[in-house]
């Protein structure tokens, strides 16, 4: 099931960063990484799924690093 919220969250701040800092895959990485370690409570609200984890914040990114990119 989708998390609109918490998928607007994580992309609102993911526009915050520099673009120098969102260029690559590796940059969506490291910020879903960090984002999880630095603000956990972003998904404490969050029930449909078990757990948000990297691998769904990177999912969520990859769409704007594409379009960035191009």
């Amino acid at each position: 099931m989708p998390q609109p919220e918490a998928q607007a969250r994580v992309i609102e701040e993911w526009f915050r960063l520099p673009e120098s800092r969102r260029l690559h895959a590796t940059d969506a990485v490291v910020f879903a990484f960090r984002l999880l370690q630095d603000r956990p409570e972003m998904f404490a609200r969050d029930r449909g799924r078990d757990h948000v984890n990297h691998d769904v914040i990177v999912e969520w990114l990859l769409p704007y690093l594409t379009r960035q990119t191009n």
